[in-house]
Order: C-alpha cells, then sequence, then structure tokens
C-alpha cells in the first residue's frame, strides 16, 4: 500500500510520480521491509529528481495471515488509526513514526534518510480503521485562512468509524466541502482508506 505526494506541479510532477510508482511496483517484489524499499527508492530516485523536488510518501505492507501491518514514512502526512476494540474510548491515534522526504540531493542526504527512516507495525483486528491522506486534505482552507487539519480528521475518523469504508469516505470528504466553503483550493486531495473485516471461512482479517 503506497501513498505519496511529489512537491511542485505540471508535467515533471507528473512524471516523477509515475516513475516513483513504476520503482514501487518493482521493488515490492525485491522487499518486504518498508524501511528497506524506502531506502532503496531514495537512494534511485535521488539521481533522477531536479534539486528543487521531493516526494513525501508512505509504505505499507498488511500480512492477511496473522493480522500486522509494517510501515514507513517519508516525510508524509501521519496515518490515522481507529483501533475498533481499543482502551482509550476508541480515540483515533496518530502514527507517525520519524522519517524525512525522499529525493532530497544535499551533502550526506542519503545516510540521514537511513539515520531517521523508522519502520513500526501494528497489529489490526475486525472494524480497525486506517486512514492514508494527502497534506491537500489537511491543509484545506477556509475564507478566514483556517485549515481543517489533522485534529479535525481525526475526530470525524473516530466519530463515524462505525460506518462501512465507502461511506466514511464520503463522509470525510463532505466534512472538508463543508468546512471550505467558497474558499478556492490550490491542491490536490488523495486518500486511501481501509477497513479491516474477516471473511467467514477462514477468519483471517481482510482489508476492504
Amino acid at each position: 500500500m503506497l501513498i505519496a505526494d511529489v512537491s511542485g506541479k505540471g508535467t515533471s510532477a507528473a512524471l516523477y510520480m509515475a516513475e516513483l510508482k513504476g520503482l514501487v511496483l518493482s521493488l515490492s517484489q525485491i522487499y518486504q521491509s518498508p524501511r528497506q524499499l524506502l531506502m532503496e527508492v531514495n537512494r534511485i530516485i535521488s539521481e533522477n529528481l531536479d534539486t528543487r523536488s521531493f516526494i513525501t510518501m508512505t509504505y505499507a505492507v498488511i500480512d492477511l495471515g496473522v493480522g500486522v501491518m509494517t510501515f514507513a514514512r517519508a516525510g508524509h502526512t501521519p496515518m490515522i488509526y481507529l483501533q475498533a476494540n481499543g482502551a482509550d474510548g476508541r480515540a483515533a491515534q496518530v502514527l507517525a513514526p520519524s522519517g524525512i522526504v525522499v529525493g532530497l540531493r544535499i551533502p550526506g542526504a542519503t545516510q540521514k534518510f537511513a539515520d531517521l527512516l523508522e519502520e513500526d507495525s501494528i497489529t489490526l483486528q475486525r472494524g480497525d480503521v486506517l486512514v492514508l491522506y494527502t497534506d491537500g486534505i489537511t491543509e484545506a482552507m477556509n475564507s478566514d485562512s483556517d485549515l481543517f487539519g489533522e485534529a479535525r480528521l481525526s475526530r470525524i475518523v473516530t466519530e463515524h468509524g462505525h460506518l462501512d469504508a465507502a461511506e466514511l469516505r464520503e463522509r470525510i470528504l463532505r466534512e472538508v466541502e463543508a468546512f471550505v466553503g467558497s474558499a478556492d483550493q490550490h491542491d490536490d486531495m488523495t486518500m486511501i482508506l481501509i477497513k479491516i473485516e474477516e471473511m467467514a471461512v477462514s477468519q483471517e482479517p481482510v482489508a476492504v
């Protein structure tokens, strides 16, 4: 599972994203560790980005056999995680392991990337919700220049996490639209929303 955002806009940003997609598709056949994959992505793609560009990304692997998600974050927005049976009253958590952006071309950047990049894992259970998104959602701005924000997104996931994945996604997008109102937006919005269910036969967790 991959979500990413390239700095800048236009043709060059689109080409960088296409290159990243192909690179991750190839490397995912070699590296099972998200951290190792991101380190290799950074090593390869840094040679091709111009000095003004960089990429933020989160890469996660869900093991359906044991119900565990392992992930790493390279400077991307945090992940929102709602436990179905959490001990904290089902309040959504913000998952933000350390990591800097991909593609920096400064002295020592490759070693710094490796030093700061953390890999984390969580155990998944039925009803858990995971939300990955780009900053176009949390930085959506209303006419008073207020940002939609991470706290507001977490609250919506907490309050409406009982909905199925499609309904929760639409709820979030409606809330963003209502918050923004008539204000102009200058960034695209991308979101991956996953809710864990159980297969009736195997009883293994399944992401939908």
